[in-house]
């Protein structure tokens, strides 16, 4: 008899952890159907992306017409559509191509003020001071994603730039420089690559 009650005690035992088990296991998957996103109207659980953020990272071109600036050279570096003539008030300017990615100034060495410095994507714009005007004193490529109108750029060997240019240039060392107007073009060459175009300003001070 006592044998009979330790198999019953047994089989009671064993039901009571198989029926245990059984709801621990319809418990999980339950927690796990909730915890999944419930699915968008459209059938997809990826959110659509916001109209008000850019598809990408690369820089925004300015809105709007770009300013009208008189040149006194044919040499005129133009950047995202807007020319950049030397000597000329650079407020305008700024105004359209937005804050520069870097910014330095420094106590001017020809003139009473500041000079300043504006970097972009590519182009470096230096300006002097005349009075309360801020006008551009040079502009110069950094990269081979900006070029002049003519095509040149940082990479273009010297037959490229004669091409361009023509043969009545100033030698300096390894320096190109073509002069018209009030603007000085020079392009700097190392191991038969340009490694920088400038544009210069000309005037009574700067020279």
């Amino acid at each position: 008899m006592n044998a009979m009650k330790k198999v019953l005690t047994l089989l009671f035992a064993l039901l009571m952890v198989f029926s245990l088990a059984a709801c621990g296991s319809k418990d999980d998957g339950q927690s796990d159907v909730n915890d999944q996103a419930p699915p968008a109207a459209n059938g997809q659980n990826d959110a659509p992306a916001s109209p008000d953020v850019p598809a990408s990272d690369e820089p925004q071109a300015p809105a709007g017409p770009a300013p009208q600036t008189k040149a006194e050279s044919k040499y005129v570096l133009a950047y995202q559509g807007c020319a950049l003539p030397a000597n000329a008030d650079f407020a305008p300017l700024l105004a359209y191509l937005g804050d520069p990615a870097n910014y330095f100034e420094a106590e001017s060495c020809a003139f009473e003020g500041l000079d300043k410095t504006y970097t972009y994507d590519g182009v470096e714009i230096v300006t002097y001071p005349d009075g309360d005007v801020d006008r551009i004193s040079s502009v110069r490529i950094l990269t081979n994603a900006v070029s002049t109108p003519e095509g040149i750029t940082i990479g273009s060997t010297p037959e490229d730039v004669t091409a361009a240019y023509g043969e009545e240039y100033d030698a300096i060392g390894q320096q190109y420089t073509y002069e018209d107007g009030d603007c000085l073009l020079s392009v700097l060459f190392q191991d038969g690559k340009a490694i920088s175009v400038e544009y210069t300003a000309l005037n009574d001070l700067l020279g």
